[in-house]
């Protein structure tokens, strides 16, 4: 019995510790990024409903819309492929909701190849090389921006982040935030 009780607390301490060192500064550096003005402003996919954007993906491009409007970056890359229960690609919705909202067609680069962070931030880093731009602000949600800097950070995309809000429901923001621990702690040991 004693031996049960010693795996439990350390159990305990190693659930605690990982808190600490992962959970921790995800909050922290969502809340706390601040953008830089840039070449260009990268908008990370995430879920289309129909060929509509998502409440998280709405929350990302309004952030990008209020960051372009205030004069930190000319262009907006938007970055998502077509996942199999989508009827268009995530980049295209995105087009289409910041043409909506006034954005102009030329000021929209579209990346639509990518189906997650990493390929989302290397083949927008690829249309940032074709179009000469170097620097960029990365838009995701908060529980999100820590590890999509680490990624632009490998990748060699100098970048700094604006966190868009997270989902008002508790259950939403805390399932994300146990994701990324969780990515993060994949990004750690595979560097993607």
């Amino acid at each position: 019995m004693n031996f049960f009780k010693k795996l439990r607390n350390y159990m305990l301490y190693i659930v605690l510790l990982l808190i600490l060192v992962i959970e921790i500064p995800i909050i922290v550096v969502g809340y706390l990024t601040q953008p830089v003005k840039s070449d260009t402003i990268i908008v990370l996919g995430a879920k289309i409903l129909g060929q509509d954007p998502s409440l998280m993906l709405r929350l990302r491009l309004d952030e990008a819309i209020k960051l372009y409007e205030a004069g930190y970056a000319p262009t907006i890359i938007v970055s998502g492929a077509q996942g199999p229960d989508e009827s268009i690609s995530e980049a295209a919705s995105m087009k289409a909701y910041l043409l909506n909202h006034g954005i102009p067609a030329e000021r929209i680069l579209l990346e639509d190849q990518s189906f997650n962070t990493y390929q989302n931030l290397a083949n927008s880093h690829k249309i940032m090389q074709i179009n000469s731009l170097r620097t960029a602000v990365i838009v995701s949600n908060a529980s999100h921006i820590r590890r999509s800097l680490l990624l632009a950070q490998n990748l060699g995309i100098q970048a700094t982040g604006s966190p868009a809000p997270m989902a008002s429901s508790p259950y939403l923001t805390t399932k994300q935030y146990v994701r990324e621990g969780a990515a993060i702690a994949v990004l750690f040991l595979t560097g993607k």
